[in-house]
């Protein structure tokens, strides 16, 4: 599935089919082979993020499933031997939106002990803080309140990722990395 949403369930019997039932009304979404991770194509992400907030906000019933949202720029396929360059190569052309402080976040589903998260973290800033830093920027790592996050959501050999501001993240609340 081309896809540029990926929407955590709320654990709890049924919640997938609650929580799928009120996305299909907001795009096209499917249970993806992983666990209480659904996967989902929007025409409009940031009216898509509106919506969402909307029922949230008018305590929609399906809203209660729901644990966290990502919407993707881009998605990749990536081998587990080549993930941290194919990561590098996705937030690339990202990088002159880049500036002030960030991190990066993997949330690796599939493929464990041939993808390792944090060392595909520490790349994938390192990369991105010489990209920025080669324009003329700063781009300095902060945890607790950055400017930016990088997420990187896989699903085995599949990958999306996008950056989030601030200005998103407060907005949109249900909007975060893990």
């Amino acid at each position: 599935m081309d896809w540029n949403v990926i929407a955590t369930v709320a654990q709890g019997p049924g919640h997938e089919r609650r929580l799928l039932q009120g996305l299909k009304r907001l795009g096209e979404f499917h249970a993806s082979h992983f666990k209480d991770v659904c996967l989902g194509r929007v025409a409009d992400a940031p009216a898509f993020l509106e919506a969402v907030r909307e029922a949230l906000a008018a305590g929609e019933g399906w809203t209660r499933h729901l644990a966290r949202i990502v919407p993707v720029e881009r998605t990749f396929r990536f081998e587990p031997e080549d993930f941290a360059a194919r990561l590098k190569e996705a937030l690339a052309p990202m990088a002159p939106r880049l500036g002030g402080t960030f991190f990066v976040r993997v949330e690796r589903r599939g493929l464990l002990g041939r993808v390792h998260s944090q060392e595909a973290e520490r790349d994938a800033a390192d990369c991105l803080i010489a990209l920025v830093q080669g324009r003329g920027g700063s781009l300095q790592t902060d945890f607790a309140d950055p400017d930016w996050i990088v997420a990187c959501e896989t699903l085995g050999g599949e990958a999306g990722v996008a950056l989030l501001d601030r200005a998103l993240r407060r907005r949109y609340p249900f909007v975060r990395v893990r």
